[in-house]
């Protein structure tokens, strides 16, 4: 059944679903996926004033090796989509990754090395911006992501950790990143950043814990001002029966030396059939004004078939000239022991903090998938995507068939 609900998950997060292998400690692990995606749009981009609609297909690749220890572990992967259609045919996204991690019973070492390249003049829909912790994540350039041109992102992380075990602990963060566009618009301007972060956690006692981090960010626009931040923040933890109650406050200073404010009061709840965690707070606006900032997130499993996940953020930067907001459901249920159904909703927008200079992004998606047989997948579905920007509405229809088959194997 959990296999089947991640089917499901996946299929409508991305073109063609790759499935995760994950390899048993000691030795080589090789995967090498498949998948063939077959899509009938209405309008591909939902920016020209007449429907630009096209049958298209999108073979995706990806391979992955990983050799792992009891302390150890690295990691490769390599994935790439090749698009199809009118005649024409062009590399969607390819994503390489690097990665080393080495851990001990105190301390926790990890550095990545990362590439992508995506085609932006295909619309993402809103589910595409979903992160790792099921909650909707916006990039910077999200007002740009429907223009022509290409996007290459180049990244270096890097964390430490140590303490764990004792009743002081200490991290530090570390990543650097470069941002080009090709053959895009003026509006796309390449850029450089990079963020340092440190700090210090303290167990106060057996149900208080304190977290204090420095950080600093900056941001090196083509043609702008250096854009800088120095963050000082600190949490304080209360282990609670049901789930944790978390307090923060932030201060941040920017380049001109301005000073904004940010807070926030976190509650968790573990419940007996479900998961519920949510926050509200404030952050001051560029214009020092005060604006509010809340998070939701609620998952009930119904077992033993179905699932429902719900969640919904409202934010903005310390400083920043534009809220975000997003919301998404989803709900999984099983037709069968190898069927199931997923139907989704997602939203994404972008606004200045008055409301005004907005753009957003809605996505309503329905599919069906069934396991072929041991290896091969298959899903079935239709999505419908929406386009809001200062008052205006575009809409774009597909429908989707897509197959998956996964290899994996030891050398």
């Amino acid at each position: 059944m959990k296999k089947l609900l991640s089917l499901c998950v996946l299929t409508t997060l991305s073109p063609a679903l790759s499935f995760a292998q994950e390899a048993e400690p000691g030795g080589v692990f090789y995967t090498f996926d498949f998948g063939q995606r077959f899509e009938a749009n209405t309008d591909t981009d939902l920016t020209t004033p007449e429907d630009d609609s096209a049958f298209e297909g999108i073979t995706s690749f990806s391979f992955g090796a990983v050799t792992e220890t009891r302390s150890q572990r690295l990691s490769f992967n390599l994935g790439t989509d090749v698009r199809v259609g009118d005649g024409d045919v062009s590399s969607d996204d390819t994503t390489a990754r690097l990665a080393y991690s080495r851990n001990s019973a105190d301390a926790l070492f990890d550095i990545s090395i990362e590439t992508a390249r995506s085609d932006i003049s295909f619309l993402r829909d809103a589910e595409d911006f979903i992160g790792p912790d099921g909650e909707l994540e916006l990039p910077d350039d999200f007002d740009d992501l429907s223009a022509e041109g290409i996007r290459n992102v180049s990244s270096i992380a890097t964390s430490l950790t140590w303490g764990e075990t004792n009743p002081i602990g200490f991290e530090v963060n570390l990543r650097g990143e470069l941002l080009r566009y090709t053959d895009a618009g003026a509006d796309l301007a390449d850029t450089d950043s990079f963020f340092a972060g440190a700090g210090m956690r303290l167990n106060i006692n057996e149900v208080t814990e304190g977290n204090i981090r420095l950080s600093y960010e900056s941001a090196d626009e083509v043609g702008m001002s250096l854009e800088e931040d120095i963050t000082l923040d600190g949490a304080l933890t209360f282990a609670r029966p049901l789930g944790d109650l978390t307090t923060r406050l932030g201060v941040t200073r920017d380049e001109e030396d301005d000073i904004f404010w940010s807070g926030a009061v976190e509650r968790e709840y573990e419940l007996a059939n479900a998961s519920l965690s949510g926050s509200i707070g404030f952050a001051q606006d560029d214009d020092r004004e005060a604006r509010p900032t809340a998070r939701i997130a609620y998952t009930l499993p119904i077992r033993p078939i179905s699932q429902i996940e719900l969640s919904a953020v409202h934010s903005i930067d310390p400083g920043g000239d534009s809220t975000s907001t997003a919301i998404r459901a989803n709900y999984l249920q099983e037709v069968a022991t190898d069927s199931g159904i997923n139907v989704g909703f997602s939203f994404a927008q972008t606004s200045d903090p008055d409301g005004g200079d907005s753009l957003g992004i809605a996505s309503i998606t329905a599919s069906y998938g069934i396991s072929l047989n041991e290896f091969w997948q298959m899903t079935a579905g239709a999505q419908m995507n929406a386009r809001y920007e200062d008052g205006g509405r575009t809409q774009g229809n597909l429908i989707f068939l897509a197959l998956e088959r996964p290899f994996s194997w030891r050398p």
